[in-house]
């Protein structure tokens, strides 16, 4: 790991605490994964590979009101994740991940600083922010990739859809304007829930990465009129259903390695229910090794 990240770990088990010679802040937090609200989000950035600061997702207790800036995608051979600069006098270079295994929680904080004499405007490109700041977010960005945590002796079925109840809750808003979307799931996050802007008679396609055997479930929640959902690679229905039959569920086994797309199409009845609406959407990829071998 880079020296700018030299750190003196405290493992106890099921948690590391990493702390900078002579500073008592946790910088560097590994913890077991939960099923909590933010990890939930996170994978919704993981999955959907958004960066829109419309859910940014934290480990470590949050300390500023101050906006998110500068965000990217982090993928490294143990953790992926997602960093963003926090402005101010105490600035931070902030890290939120999960293990590759999908096992641990990976939170990271490193101060920042900048010339005071140079402030940098508001609504400059992010690379003139990445440039004004030291260290250097980019080194601590190659860090992040090299973190190593080996494997993990506890693994859990991570690819339950959430309650129907919560669902809502922890959906991530998806705010891109364009009807495929990556839906990158995978065993750090084999499960993932969006809210989804959909408009009527207008199908959204969710494009999901699988392996041979591999089982997708996907289930919608809306508001108003009714929804369907189905799988683009599943055969012809006998009795193709009624243009309002509800389908709020639908599950698919890959034969094949590649992609599966979940279409989503919405139904409402004109000039009594609006055309434009946001559904939560969960979908869960469960293995073939977790499905039996189908």
């Amino acid at each position: 790991m880079p020296a700018v990240l030299a750190l003196t770990v405290v493992a106890t088990p099921g948690r590391w605490e990493a702390r900078a010679v002579g500073d008592s802040a946790i910088r560097l937090l590994v913890t077991p994964r939960g099923d909590d609200r933010m990890t939930a989000r996170l994978c919704g950035h993981l999955v959907t590979r958004s960066i829109a600061a419309a859910a940014i997702p934290f480990g470590l207790p949050i300390d500023t009101t101050m906006p998110p800036l500068a965000i990217r995608l982090i993928d490294g051979d143990s953790v992926s994740g997602m960093r963003y600069l926090v402005p101010g006098a105490q600035g931070t270079y902030r890290f939120e991940g999960v293990s590759r295994d999908g096992s641990r929680r990976v939170s990271v904080r490193w101060p920042i600083t900048s010339n005071p004499a140079r402030p940098i405007p508001a609504g400059v490109a992010d690379s003139l922010i990445e440039a004004a700041v030291t260290p250097n977010p980019y080194m601590l960005d190659s860090a992040m990739r090299s973190v190593r945590l080996g494997t993990s002796a506890t693994q859990r079925d991570l690819s339950a859809l959430p309650p129907a109840d919560s669902a809502r809750a922890v959906a991530m808003p998806l705010v891109r304007d364009f009807p495929d979307q990556p839906f990158l799931l995978s065993d750090a996050c084999p499960q993932a829930t969006i809210l989804l802007p959909v408009l009527a008679r207008v199908d959204q396609k969710l494009r999901v990465p699988v392996r041979p055997g591999d089982r997708i479930r996907a289930r919608a929640l809306q508001g108003e009129g009714t929804v369907q959902l189905s799988f683009d690679e599943a055969p012809p229905a006998s009795t193709p259903p009624a243009a309002r039959e509800a389908i709020p569920e639908a599950s698919f086994i890959a034969s094949d390695s590649g992609r599966v797309t979940v279409r989503v199409r919405v139904q409402v009845v004109p000039r009594v229910q609006q055309a434009e609406q946001s559904l939560v959407i969960s979908v869960g990829r469960t293995s073939a090794r977790r499905n039996g071998g189908t």
